[in-house]
């Protein structure tokens, strides 16, 4: 056990302690109210505080500040209590010692070296204070981004059973009836005019076809397609896009600045990345739509350190703030008829690829930038 040297002001103050305490736990429920509070475990509290104090005036060492720290912050967490009016509380709590001090028939700087001392007790209380809150809100962010991860990997797994078993449902019956209208084209005797109706029949089944395929895109499983790699130039593949929209440029009139790099090539599908492409000069232009005039499209190949970067831009409206977290989620849209599953699709896709997306809107300009990583092998890192 320590010993302590023997110190004129704690003796005085010692004799008071009682009084002290009594005005502190007085001060504490004229803040804070009475309810809820057990007197005799606050006034043990402060007494416990004010023996520190004390302590320090002896020069002990055996005082536990940070103990009282946290049992105050946890007090004020647990009711709720702004840490403004906490402060408040223990900044008058030392002026009442401090007021004490004053009082004491003593020299001077006893008095001034016994206020100096009182002031390290309460500096390292709000430090104690201070370490626990940020602790604690480090624990609950923590908590919080755990469950977040938790929730968007259930969601994820919940749209993949979704996607996949509604594709296969509607697949199935699609199936049997493009087959079945085939036999019947083959065998019916029918007029010239009777054929288009035929065509019309096959071209709407291609089109739901595409249509639950693009479905299976939202789940992050890998299907046979996901195997079928081959080295893409991304050049070619921007350029033909450029060619399948160009009537819709020119019907909109929309202007188109391309600057493209060749010898960029990655190794993946190409019908997958070719409709991720798609998606977006569709988006971009269906943003466009909402201009009057000076519609503008930029696309941008590059390289960017160890990236192959692609950006697409439009002068259309900006993303809403509302939405700019969420755009890629599923069934998200900023369309009125819209599905909200064409930029999700494009992310699967891109992730697929071992790349990632983002956008973002500054100025006149929204932006998609898709990255691939130079020498990318194949999805999902399959060698």
């Amino acid at each position: 056990m320590m010993t302590c040297q023997k110190n004129v002001l704690a003796t005085h103050l010692d004799k008071f302690k009682t009084a002290i305490v009594a005005e502190i736990v007085a001060t504490f429920k004229e803040f804070f109210g009475s309810c809820h509070v057990d007197t005799r475990v606050l006034t043990s509290e402060v007494t416990k505080l004010f023996d520190c104090f004390l302590a320090k005036l002896t020069g002990s060492v055996e005082c536990d500040i940070l103990s009282s720290g946290v049992k105050i912050e946890t007090y004020r967490i647990r009711g709720n209590i702004a840490v403004t009016d906490l402060f408040a509380f223990l900044d008058d709590s030392r002026s009442i010692v401090e007021n004490w001090v004053w009082k004491q028939q003593l020299d001077i700087i006893e008095k001034t070296n016994g206020i100096a001392k009182l002031n390290e007790v309460y500096i390292e209380l709000y430090k104690a204070i201070s370490l626990y809150s940020d602790k604690q809100r480090k624990e609950e962010l923590h908590k919080k981004n755990q469950e977040m991860d938790k929730l968007l990997e259930d969601r994820a797994q919940i749209l993949t059973k979704l996607s996949n078993s509604f594709a296969h449902e509607i697949r199935n019956p699609l199936t049997s009836i493009k087959g079945f209208i085939q036999l019947l084209e083959s065998r019916l005797e029918k007029p010239a005019h009777e054929r288009m109706y035929f065509q019309y029949i096959n071209q709407e089944i291609k089109e739901l076809e595409e249509q639950v395929n693009q479905i299976l895109y939202l789940s992050n499983r890998k299907n046979h397609e996901d195997y079928r790699l081959r080295k893409i130039s991304l050049n070619s593949l921007v350029i033909h896009a450029l060619k399948t929209f160009k009537p819709i440029f020119n019907d909109h009139r929309i202007q188109v600045d391309v600057k493209l790099m060749h010898h960029l090539v990655i190794n993946g599908v190409e019908d997958q990345l070719k409709l991720a492409l798609y998606k977006l000069i569709q988006n971009a232009i269906d943003a466009l739509m909402l201009r009057d005039l000076e519609r503008k499209i930029k696309i941008v190949l590059y390289e960017d350190n160890n990236d192959i970067c692609l950006s697409i831009s439009n002068n259309g409206p900006p993303i809403s703030s509302l939405i700019k977290n969420s755009i890629f989620d599923p069934f998200v849209s900023t369309k009125e008829l819209g599905k909200g599953i064409g930029l999700a699709i494009t992310k699967q896709i891109v992730e697929k690829h071992d790349g990632t997306i983002h956008c973002w809107s500054k100025g006149q300009w929204t932006t998609f930038k898709l990255s691939f990583k130079l020498g990318h092998v194949s999805i999902g890192s399959q060698k």
